[in-house]
């Protein structure tokens, strides 16, 4: 099974010896690999590359990612574009009529379903050892509900009509699940709703746990892109995320589907063990940034969620492959060949 290379730290350098991959520190070869057993190297130190390395990388389509401090995608080595030009046709006339609505109606229902996934089993879990607690995150389940059923009444022609209707019931859902979620974190970590620097945005992160959110998104954004350019969909077309210059449209709509089975599960667990402390961070200039222990440990379990296996149609799938399958199944739908549905676990 391809796997992913992960380099952290400063001063690494990737280079190419004869047929292989190697990853080299002050000199010293610390790792080497054949490139047709990697499928992504995550970059999030600071490092160099040799021009051997990215040619053997691009031959092989193993994809590169950048990743900074705040876990952010600041570059990524592209692969030439697969599929057929009909699927991108198809993305882009999809945006006009009831495709472009079915798909972004999808992706929410999926995320809302997930979030009270996520609720059921922490409730569950704390059934006898905080009843007050569990009751209290039986009612968001509730609530999130409701908000399926209010979303499963939307239509229209096309995605422009009713975006804005779609993205207020998936807000007031979400804060409804974050609000829950905020009453089993610790309070010395400082965590008081999904929130960044400015009112309503996400981005610069005021507390560890926001910042381990923003980073390991990053982490699942990156697969999502991945996923969707190997399916043949142009990553920039989105339909529930609005175009804007630079931003990976579909590839941020796909994330919708993922974000709770596998960012939230694993910052869930790592704050609920302590594997990561309160203290794992520092403010810089008015962000709170994971130190590198912090973030090695937060990628470490979110790459292993990524290899989970779990039941989809009958099959007991890694959610890395449930990715790349979910992003076949949006170029099927558009190009007409089946109906699409957003990927969700029973609770």
């Amino acid at each position: 099974m391809p796997m992913r290379l992960v380099v952290d730290g400063f001063g690494k350098y990737i280079g190419r010896e004869n047929e292989l991959i190697v990853v080299k520190e002050k000199g010293k070869v610390v790792r080497r690999v054949k490139p047709d057993e990697l499928k992504q190297i995550i970059i999030a130190g600071k490092a160099s590359l040799s021009s051997d390395a990215v040619k053997i990388m691009l031959k092989n389509a193993v994809d590169v990612a950048f990743i900074d401090r705040r876990g952010e995608v600041i570059g990524r080595l592209m692969h030439p574009f697969v599929g057929t030009a009909k699927t991108r046709r198809e993305q882009y006339l999809a945006y006009n009529d009831e495709r472009s609505v079915t798909l972004a109606k999808e992706f929410v229902n999926a995320k809302l379903r997930n979030q009270i996934s996520v609720l059921s089993n922490l409730a569950k879990a704390r059934k006898d050892s905080n009843p007050e607690l569990a009751e209290r995150l039986m009612d968001a389940r509730e609530e999130i509900k409701l908000s399926i059923n209010t979303l499963g009444e939307v239509s229209g022609s096309k995605i422009e009509d009713v975006r804005e209707e779609i993205l207020g019931i998936e807000g007031s859902a979400s804060q409804e699940y974050w609000n829950s979620l905020s009453l089993i974190f610790p309070p010395d970590y400082g965590f008081k709703g999904r929130r960044g620097l400015e009112a309503g945005q996400t981005r610069y992160a005021q507390d560890i746990i926001n910042a381990m959110l923003n980073y390991g998104y990053a982490i699942l954004h990156s697969e999502c892109i991945r996923a969707v350019e190997l399916a043949g969909l142009d990553p920039y077309a989105g339909f529930l995320h609005a175009d804007r210059s630079g931003r990976t449209s579909i590839a941020l709509d796909l994330m919708e589907e993922f974000r709770q089975q596998i960012v939230d599960r694993a910052v869930i667990k790592l704050i609920s063990y302590r594997q990561i402390k309160a203290a794992e961070c520092e403010m810089k200039n008015f962000v709170c940034m994971l130190n590198d222990s912090a973030r090695k440990t937060l990628l470490g379990e979110v790459l292993k969620r990524f290899e989970t296996k779990t039941q989809h149609m009958g099959r007991n799938l890694s959610y890395s492959s449930i990715i790349l399958q979910q992003a076949r199944r949006i170029a099927s739908f558009l190009r007409g060949e089946r109906k699409y549905r957003g990927f969700w676990q029973r609770w």
